[in-house]
């Protein structure tokens, strides 16, 4: 069995727990029915970041799950360089005011182009366009190689929730007195978020995993906390 998958953390085991609640929940048909109760997630977003995207989200959790199902066959996963992914990690928001000025009456071309929607009227038995299906199976085919490719670029649906993250009081915290520079935690993040060069992780695209906390090797230089106090500088680093 591939080591990563059998050094995972508990903290590890209780996200990959959660998500499965909640694809079991989503397979019974419950998740549209208690869908205000998933609200308080937004508000929550504002306080310590987002865990919907992280620890809720059935399409997330596919695509973590085809993740560790590509590990055992491909050693390193593909990212995107740092000189595009500054650039890139933008495309989600002007994908989604595109399709909001030029698809706004079109519900079927919206559906095929949001693999979360995709996923939620799929397993809830509502149908999709197979152009749709196609997409999202795209998707999770290349979350085997390349981790949450919808997430990271094309998932309209997180845009409220990182934007509501930038301004988060709790998150993950770098100490640089104890931090050896060994960029694991960047190698571990998902999202592509270069943690390393930050002291508090306050990045849209953050969706608290705490897959680099769980890769940093010196205890305690990664935390989960509140942000105590922000400089010019750190507010600079933490929100690019």
């Amino acid at each position: 069995m591939n080591k990563a998958i059998m050094k995972m953390s508990r903290l590890q085991i209780a996200r990959m727990a959660v998500q499965l609640l909640f694809l079991g929940v989503l397979f019974a048909g419950l998740l549209l029915k208690i869908k205000p109760v998933l609200m308080v997630f937004l508000p929550l977003a504002l306080l310590s970041g987002s865990f919907f995207c992280g620890w809720i989200c059935p399409f997330g959790a596919i695509q973590d799950f085809f993740a560790k199902v590509g590990s055992l066959f491909v050693k390193r996963k593909f990212k995107m360089p740092r000189a595009i992914q500054k650039y890139a990690q933008y495309s989600r928001y002007v994908l989604a005011i595109a399709l909001f000025f030029m698809v706004a009456g079109d519900s079927i071309i919206k559906t095929s182009m949001n693999s979360y929607l995709t996923f939620i009227f799929t397993a809830t038995g509502q149908g999709a366009e197979p152009v749709a299906i196609g997409i999202m199976v795209g998707f999770i085919m290349i979350a085997m190689f390349f981790e949450r490719p919808f997430c990271n670029y094309f998932c309209s649906e997180g845009i409220k929730y990182g934007v509501l993250s930038l301004g988060r009081l709790f998150t993950i915290r770098r100490n640089t007195e104890t931090c050896i520079n060994c960029k694991q935690c960047d190698k571990s993040c998902p999202m592509n978020i270069e943690v390393s060069a930050k002291k508090h992780v306050r990045n849209a695209q953050c969706v608290n995993c705490f897959e680099c906390i769980d890769a940093c090797p010196v205890k305690g230089t990664l935390t989960f906390g509140p942000v105590i106090k922000l400089g010019k500088k750190d507010n600079k680093e933490n929100t690019a």
